[in-house]
Parts: structure tokens; C-alpha cells; sequence
């Protein structure tokens, strides 16, 4: 089996780790049951599992032809879900069709790697050497993040903002550029603070000082660590911790997974699951090295960012080192829509060839 070929079925192995880690948290925040939590999460990955496996038989420049249709499509369900979106728990993330909820949010980060890697894979050198070639990705960029923050969902934003202060990272060769973009990104951070909901900055105060309101807003980040902190080095044991079992915990089968995880299967248990996402990390960021086309590299970093922004801002807030933003963790986390879309992503990296000449399809690899 050659190089190419070895990547995507490393790539395809470790996806399954993770989803059997996930179904195996999933199966104890239900109390060590399949329902309701388990059992919806193996009927989606395995139907997007085999889209993902389709995908990967498709030409890349059939991503690359219609990525602005994919990028419109997602903004325009954005739109959709500000005016006949679901209010649940104090926001408007999802759309029903039928008995399907749908949260466009967490596709619009697919739609944002193509549009964005489509546009800077069409323009030259010597035009990106021009600052005002940066407006139409700004507006690609700051589009679908001020829809998803009329959410209110400031999580998926600032992961949106990171795939494409990635994506230009990547793609401008002028050093004035990007101190300049840096620059400006700093510069505006303070300027976001009056345009936060109130929750929002109770739980950054709560992040920088954990006594403000240890009852309230402050009280899942509390919870996360007591679990994460008591599981020790060997964890409590499968469905038998306390924080988790006994409701203490919130949150448990979406943003918190992974102090259900830390808090019975403990640091060692932890540790197998970070070692299982800097794989992942690694082995995505290898197939971006390797990709001879500009427009492949462009969508690998893009999708390198998407996974590493959920990792370091998920297992980041679980452990007390960031505030609680609510970002969920790809494949341990519950949610139909998350899942689907970092099946998708992979399918992307799946598509792409390391070689024109080469074929990374792996339908016959399964024969």
C-alpha cells in the first residue's frame, strides 16, 4: 500500500477511535443506556460515515467548482434560522425539517473552508501582495459570523473566526499583511465587548475570577473540574461516577463529555483521548504538507483549524483554563449536526490527492 493510501486509512482509523470513545461516553451520560444519547449518535455517524466514504470517490474540483454554492446555501440557512428558527434555552440555533433538527451553523464552518480556499486559489502571488485583495475574504469571513452571533452563539463564531485568521495565515505571503491583520485583530477584540449578551460576559468574569458566581453561571465550569479532578489516575470506573450519575454535572453528554470521560476512565483515559486528536491533528496537517494543489492545501488547513479550535476551546473550558463558551468536542460530543459536519470535513480530506495521477478513492481499498 502506497504513502497516500496508508495517510487516509491512518485518517479513517482514528475517526472510528474517537466515535467509539464518544459512543462509550455517550452510552454512560444516559446512565449506561443506549437511548437516548448513544443509539442517535451511531445512527448519524454510520449514515454520514458512508457519505464521507462517497465523497471521497469524487473529484476535488467538483468542491472547488461549486464552493461558493456550498457557502451560500449555509448563509442562507443562517438567515433562515434568525427568522424562523427554534428558540431553546435562550437561543435560535436550529431549524426543523420534519422530525430533524438541524443546526446550519456548525455546516456554515465547511462552506467558510471552500469559499474561502476557492478565493485564494484563483488569485496570484503578486495580487495577494495587494491589501485590498483582503476585503472579499474579510466579508466571506465576518458574514456568517455576525448571523451565528445574532444566535447568540459566540462558540462557533470565534471557532469561524479562527478557520479563517488560519486560511489567510496561510495564504498571504506578505509579511506587512499580516502584522497588519494581526494588528487589527487585537485592536478589535475589546471593541466585541459591548456587542456580548449579558451571560456572555458573566461567564468571562466568571473565568477570571471563578468566586463571582459559583452557583450560577459559574457553576458548570466548577462541576467540570471536580469531575475531571476526582477521577484521579485510574478514573471511577465505566457508569460509575459520582458527578456524572448523580446529576451534578451539566451539560454532560455535549460541552462537558470529556470531564464525563476524565471523571471514569481518569488521566490515563484522558490522555488516550488527547493522543488520539494530536493524531488526528497530525495526520491532517500532513496531508495539507503533501497536497500538491493549492486549493487542497488551502481546504486541509482549513479543516486542521476546525478540529483544532473545538479541541483546544472544548477540553480548554472542561479544565478551567478558558471560559465556557459552548463548543462541543467533534465525535465525543452528542449532537447530530457536529458530527455530520466533521464527517464531512473528512470526506474532504479524504478527496484530496496527494498526486493528480493518484487515486486516494477508498471504496476499492474495502474490496
Amino acid at each position: 500500500m502506497d504513502r497516500p493510501k496508508k495517510i487516509h486509512w491512518l485518517l479513517v482509523i482514528n475517526v472510528i477511535a474517537l466515535f467509539c470513545v464518544g459512543i462509550v461516553v455517550q452510552y454512560s451520560s444516559a446512565g449506561g443506556k443506549w437511548v437516548p444519547f448513544a443509539m442517535h449518535q451511531l445512527v448519524i455517524f454510520s449514515f454520514f460515515f458512508l457519505f464521507t466514504i462517497t465523497m471521497s470517490c469524487i473529484e476535488l474540483d467538483f468542491y472547488l467548482k461549486y464552493a461558493y454554492f456550498f457557502y451560500t446555501a449555509a448563509v442562507i440557512l443562517l438567515l433562515v434560522v434568525n427568522f424562523f428558527g427554534l428558540h431553546t434555552m435562550g437561543a435560535t440555533r436550529w431549524i426543523r425539517i420534519g422530525s430533524i433538527s438541524l443546526q446550519p451553523s456548525e455546516f456554515a464552518k465547511v462552506g467558510l473552508v471552500l469559499a474561502l480556499a476557492r478565493y485564494f486559489n484563483k488569485q496570484s502571488v503578486y495580487k495577494m501582495m495587494e491589501f485590498q485583495r483582503l476585503f472579499k475574504p474579510l466579508i466571506i469571513i465576518f458574514l456568517p459570523v455576525f448571523l451565528v452571533l445574532k444566535q447568540p452563539n459566540l462558540g462557533t463564531a470565534v471557532i469561524m473566526l479562527f478557520i479563517g485568521a488560519s486560511i489567510i495565515f496561510t495564504a498571504i505571503v506578505k509579511r506587512s499583511h499580516l502584522i497588519i491583520c494581526g494588528t487589527l485583530s487585537i485592536l478589535i477584540i475589546p471593541g466585541i465587548w459591548p456587542f456580548l449578551r449579558p451571560y456572555h460576559k458573566q461567564r468571562i468574569l466568571s473565568f477570571l475570577d471563578s468566586s463571582v458566581d459559583p452557583l450560577g453561571i459559574g457553576y458548570n465550569a466548577q462541576q467540570s473540574q471536580i469531575a475531571i479532578g476526582s477521577g484521579g489516575l485510574l478514573g471511577k470506573g465505566f457508569v460509575n461516577g459520582s458527578q456524572t450519575q448523580l446529576g451534578f454535572l451539566p451539560e454532560k453528554h455535549t460541552d462537558f463529555a470529556f470531564a464525563v470521560l476524565g471523571e471514569e476512565w481518569g488521566f490515563l483515559g484522558s490522555i488516550v483521548l488527547i493522543l488520539l486528536y494530536t493524531t488526528l491533528l497530525a495526520i491532517i496537517f500532513s496531508i495539507a504538507y503533501r497536497s500538491k494543489n493549492y486549493f487542497s492545501k488551502l481546504v486541509s488547513i482549513g479543516i486542521f483549524a476546525f478540529f483544532a479550535a473545538h479541541f483546544s476551546i472544548n477540553i480548554g473550558m472542561t479544565i478551567g483554563l478558558l471560559p465556557v463558551i459552548g463548543d462541543p468536542l467533534p465525535f465525543l460530543s452528542y449532537g447530530g449536526s457536529t458530527t455530520a459536519a466533521s464527517l464531512i470535513c473528512i470526506g474532504l480530506l479524504l478527496a484530496i490527492k496527494a498526486d493528480k495521477q493518484q487515486n486516494t478513492c477508498i471504496l476499492p481499498m474495502l474490496k
